[in-house]
């Protein structure tokens, strides 16, 4: 969510009371100018001028101050995380989209706090989306073709699944091992859903 500049209070404000700009300067006993060019952006009110404006617009000064950014947490170096993030896809094995919900949870809780989490967990997610994309919907064919007695063999499409199972795993496993080895963890192709 985009934070509201002190511009945007005032501007937001004054609409919000039907003032135009010259009658909010009146009432604030600031010059016109001075006024435009703090809604443009140009000029940031400060001291005496946000006094006169809070009060003119009948809000406590706080309210037309911007809360400070928090400071941000230093991320630290743990390549634990990085590999238990990612051997978390392997748990489509057990739980259905496990490969999604688990390495997701891992990703929202520790991309702010370990170094490389966030941009490892996009590449997950994104690949891990797209792979559970492609299974389910051949399995939905296979059922649909089934139903409709289309002549695709239940088999065919149970080996074609049970071949992207396989896959995936060696994929996760290899990116384990270059995870081990300091390598970049690559999860190609896949659509671009989390970026």
């Amino acid at each position: 969510m985009n934070k509201q500049t002190t511009s945007d209070q005032i501007r937001t404000l004054r609409k919000s009371k039907g003032l135009s700009q010259e009658a909010l300067a009146e009432m604030a006993g600031i010059n016109l100018r001075t006024l435009q060019r703090i809604e443009a952006g140009d000029a940031v009110p400060r001291g005496e001028t946000l006094r006169l404006l809070a009060q003119a617009l009948g809000v406590p000064v706080e309210t037309l101050s911007p809360a400070p950014d928090p400071a941000p947490i230093a991320a630290f170096e743990d390549p634990g995380i990085l590999k238990l993030l990612n051997l978390s896809a392997l748990s489509f094995w057990f739980i259905p989209f496990g490969n999604i919900l688990i390495p997701f949870a891992l990703w929202m809780y520790k991309r702010n706090t370990v170094a490389g989490v966030s941009e490892l967990g996009k590449r997950i997610l994104n690949f891990q989306i797209t792979w559970s994309l492609a299974v389910y919907g051949i399995t939905f064919v296979g059922m649909m073709s089934g139903i409709l007695n289309v002549l695709i063999s239940p088999m065919a499409v149970l080996c074609v699944i049970f071949a992207l199972l396989i896959i995936n795993t060696i994929i996760i496993i290899s990116t384990h091992f270059k995870l081990n080895r300091g390598e970049e963890a690559v999860y190609d192709p896949s659509f671009k859903i989390i970026s």
